[in-house]
């Protein structure tokens, strides 16, 4: 009873801890394009299947479009996941086992940082432990009700990512692997059992089948297409590494060896989980080697059964050290989650790149072509201020420097490649872009145009009216924002400074419509610079068309 007391107050010490962290960040421009999905319910999406969507929904319905309820929604979901994990261990090991397996995945920044937002692979994750679950307790009970359970939960995690698929596929290796668990491939039950899941699955399907199978290709094209071979492998092994613990990461495969006596039978729990486990980890692994994206997180799924066999392991093995081994896990997670959050107000290094990439913006700001020739002429991308600042001096005189550094550095500095930037002050950017409007006459747009999503995406949600996000380069995410419409509508396109050269050579390519600039807006955390903005207004509602010689207004928060 008090292991279970003290695994209780561990989920709640979890939920407390990181619904305070979530004071001091804003939720993830991704986490906020999910939320556009759930004012727009659909059968699927350009990306995924729609089971995000449908929570956010539920999410937003009973406490409204904020980010406390989308961060508490978040936190619940995660505080789910791990209690069915705690349950999984429960089941089929004993108390003590599951308060380890608790503490190793309160260990591992993915389990712990990772819950900060609310995003499509945790009700995957929740539908593959709870399948996981009962194919365990099939093996040991063969009883077809499990199996049609098995099927209701994976075709409920299929709509939330295709790549439950690799459940069935994981079942069939464990059955292959192991003589003794293959009377499952003879029971009728089991293939009744992706009947069901695909039929549940059905309306993702009719969906593509409407849309020239949109979602299919695209899945698909990550992780066939694109780099060139092994490119993001090595990237992608220490990414998951250091974002599941790399202490775990290291030690855990020596702790799997403790449990090789219960790895010899396929009716034992532990031969499940580690087959359903380690073939998610090959796959994704293989899959790296070619796809044009490799995500970390994507071996979530090991992990997660990893720490379910290490909570077996420390509870059984490893007595002597094994307080020390989830004290140094649980410092190590401490240490990365305290470096991410300093980094995020207060950079270790500052390392955003920086470009002159909008040369026809600096222009129109007036700053002569002859300066800008001198710079394009040397030009490179540059990986910190100070690299930047000697590169003005190497080629710019002291006199062109002080009339025009300050506009050469927020053009070329490329804010968003400094990802911790997504996290802070999205609100002060919409109360600065509103002063913004107001000043020139305008009201709160119909809708919000970027190049990438996220940006519309992350403005939408703190707009009073959550205007409809549009992106120019995925048009085919638009289901809410036909172009026609957007075109006749009060809109406002937004690009950052550093890439609004390219994003206007796409606007006048998708949309061809004339615009009124209307000025920039700048956000500084501690005097740095986070994000800088330049909003633009269909021609004929302007207010005044402003000359593109004359520098804009500029609106800048501190």
């Amino acid at each position: 009873m008090r292991t279970q007391l003290s695994a209780l107050a561990l989920l709640v010490l979890n939920f407390l801890i990181f619904l305070v962290l979530n004071q001091f960040l804003n939720p993830h421009p991704d986490m906020l394009d999910h939320w556009v999905w759930s004012r727009f319910l659909s059968a699927s999406y350009y990306e995924h299947p729609p089971m995000v969507a449908f929570l956010m929904r539920i999410i937003t319905t009973f406490s409204g479009h904020h980010e406390t309820a989308l961060e508490i929604g978040a936190q619940l979901v995660n505080l789910a996941i791990l209690y069915s994990i705690y349950r999984l261990a429960l089941s089929i090991f004993h108390a003590r086992a599951a308060f380890f397996t608790l503490l190793v995945l309160s260990s591992m920044p993915y389990f712990t940082l990772g819950t900060v937002f609310l995003h499509i692979t945790q009700p995957f994750v929740f539908c593959w432990v709870i399948a996981l679950m009962l194919l365990v307790r099939y093996h040991q009970e063969p009883h077809p009700r499990w199996l049609i359970f098995i099927g209701i939960v994976c075709g409920l995690g299929a709509l939330s990512k295709f790549i439950m698929l690799l459940f069935y596929i994981g079942l069939f290796f464990h059955a292959l692997i192991y003589r003794d668990a293959r009377d499952i491939l003879k029971s009728p039950w089991l293939y009744m059992a992706g009947v069901i899941s695909i039929t549940i699955f059905s309306p993702v399907i009719f969906w593509n089948a409407t849309h020239d199978w949109i979602s299919f290709r695209f899945q698909f094209g990550r992780g066939m297409g694109g780099d060139e071979f092994g490119e993001n492998t090595f990237h992608f092994l220490i990414g998951h590494i250091l974002l599941f613990s790399p202490l775990w990461a290291t030690v855990g495969w020596l702790g799997l060896t403790s449990l090789k006596d219960r790895f010899r039978s396929g009716q034992h729990p532990e031969s499940v989980i580690l087959v359903l486990s380690m073939y998610p980890l090959f796959f994704f692994t293989i899959m790296s080697l070619r796809g044009s994206i490799a995500d970390p997180h994507w071996t979530n799924l090991f992990y997660l059964g990893l720490s379910i066999l290490l909570g077996q392991v420390l509870s059984i093995h490893w007595k002597k050290y094994r307080l020390a081994l989830v004290g140094a896990a649980l410092f190590i997670n401490a240490s990365l989650i305290t470096a991410a959050v300093v980094n995020t107000y207060d950079p270790l290094y500052e390392w955003e790149a920086h470009e002159l990439d909008s040369p026809k913006l600096l222009i129109s700001d007036g700053i002569p072509e002859e300066v800008i020739n001198k710079l394009e002429a040397n030009h490179k991308r540059l990986y910190s201020f100070e690299a930047f600042e000697e590169f003005l001096s190497k080629h710019l005189t002291d006199s062109e420097i002080k009339t025009y550094g300050d506009q050469l550095r927020k053009v070329s500095h490329d804010t968003f490649s400094n990802r911790f930037n997504q996290f802070l002050q999205w609100p002060e950017t919409v109360d600065e872009m509103r002063k913004l409007l107001v000043a020139k006459g305008l009201g709160d747009p119909q809708y919000i145009v970027s190049r990438e999503y996220q940006l519309s995406s992350a403005l939408s949600f703190y707009f009073p009216n959550h205007p409809w996000p549009h992106s120019l380069e995925k048009t085919e995410r638009n289901l809410w924002s036909p172009r026609e419409e957007v075109k006749k509508s009060a809109f406002l396109f937004v690009c950052s400074l550093y890439e609004c050269d390219h994003s206007s050579r796409i606007f006048e390519k998708k949309m061809g419509v004339q615009l009124t600039d209307l000025g920039e807006v700048l956000m500084r955390q501690e005097g740095r610079l986070i994000r800088a903005l330049r909003l633009y207004s269909p021609a004929n509602l302007g207010s005044t068309k402003i000359d593109p010689l004359t520098s804009p207004t500029t609106f800048e928060s501190r």
